[in-house]
């Protein structure tokens, strides 16, 4: 900063003049918008701005380390979170940092390396860019699904994850970043585990190019089991009393797109005292719905599948799967998937009334998955 109060008045004049630097003009520098439109609590960028994405160097996309570095300053946005989901990401944090190994940790990154190196060899069927967004409700084996896929020859994973460049606070980064990780990756297959942007699936397909979505669901007594287990019982009270309530601005991003259907029906059932697993029942309730509320169900770029189906019939549901997304099938990649969850837990029981509404939906799944079982996948 120059200092000025040993000028008079004309030297002042002087010194605010803006330095012109001619040399300036002749850098290659990203033209950002001065504003984003939002979407909830997501800054979503424009058509234009995609156009306009900063062009790396060879040297910073050669691995992942690289788009690391390159794109983290730019990652930082505002994001707002409620109470209960600063106080959830706290506690999961430090669940994460607790059980953190360092030799497993040493391991992936090696493994992870690895194959970026090798997809950068590999010889792939195109050269066009395939995003896939997994989406559907927490515990439904989503992360399962999104691993698979990258563990193929041909795709890339970029799974949830606290500590993942692609999610913030568990919540996709804004599609400025999205979209740098969907290019530069050397894979054409890329997915991302998006579970809690499941409620805006619909403007991601629209969003990037040839983009494709696989809704995963799943027995709500596994995914309330499994919930209650994790200790999320009081954090999903609080989000369905607040749907109750019509208080959806206290829910965050998960509270955009819920139907008015769905705020009466809980108004119905949510009661003073909810169990660990009548809670997580309906925000399975709540997730679930919106497959049919976003008709999704209605558009062939988004593919339904079964948790159960997929772990007992592995071979043949990922075959499938694959041959939505059009790239040959590997069997090589379901070496994780196991059948062990399905009921691996007795069921404690809930509200006839809850009951009879997750039955409800989940029949109107199942029906939608048996129709589109044994047709031909390919969008």
């Amino acid at each position: 900063m120059v200092r000025t109060s040993f000028l008079d008045e004309a030297g002042r004049a002087e010194a605010a003049k803006p330095i012109e630097r001619p040399w300036l003009s002749r850098l290659r520098l990203p033209m950002l918008p001065e504003t984003y439109p939002t979407y909830g609590d997501h800054r979503m960028a424009t058509p234009d701005d995609r156009s306009s994405v900063v062009r790396m160097s060879h040297q910073d996309v050669r691995s992942p380390r690289g788009i690391r570095r390159s794109a983290l300053p730019l990652a930082r946005t505002p994001r707002t979170f409620t109470d209960g989901e600063r106080a959830m990401r706290r506690s999961r944090l430090f669940k994460r940092l607790k059980r953190i190994s360092v030799r497993r940790l040493g391991r992936r990154s090696i493994e992870r390396t690895r194959k970026w190196l090798r997809l950068r060899r590999t010889s792939h069927p195109t050269a066009r860019k395939l995003p896939v967004f997994i989406v559907g409700c927490n515990r439904s084996g989503t992360n399962m699904v999104c691993r698979a896929i990258g563990a193929s020859p041909h795709g890339w994973d970029y799974p949830e994850h606290e500590f993942s460049i692609a999610f913030n606070g568990y919540y996709l980064r804004t599609d400025l970043i999205i979209g740098w990780l969907i290019r530069l990756t050397p894979a054409p297959i890329v997915t991302f585990g998006s579970i809690l942007d499941s409620q805006r699936t619909d403007l991601l397909l629209s969003r990037f190019e040839g983009t494709k979505a696989i809704w995963v669901y799943r027995r709500y007594e596994d995914v309330a089991n499994s919930c209650a287990r994790q200790g999320w019982g009081d954090h999903f009270r609080d989000l369905v009393r607040w749907v109750a309530r019509g208080e959806l601005e206290k829910l965050g991003a998960r509270g955009k797109r819920i139907s008015p259907d769905t705020i009466r029906l809980f108004g119905e059932l949510v009661r003073e005292h909810l169990s660990d697993e009548e809670a997580a029942c309906l925000y399975w309730h709540m997730r679930n719905q919106l497959y049919f509320d976003l008709g999704l169900h209605l558009d062939p770029r988004v593919l339904l599948v079964q948790y159960e189906d997929a772990v007992l019939n592995k071979e043949e549901v990922f075959r499938r799967i694959f041959d939505f997304l059009g790239f040959p099938f590997d069997p090589q990649i379901t070496g994780h998937v196991f059948a062990s969850s399905v009921n691996k837990h007795p069921w404690p029981g809930i509200d006839p009334g809850i009951r009879g509404a997750c039955d409800a939906l989940k029949a109107r799944l199942d029906a939608v998955y048996a129709q589109t079982r044994d047709r031909p996948t390919r969008a």
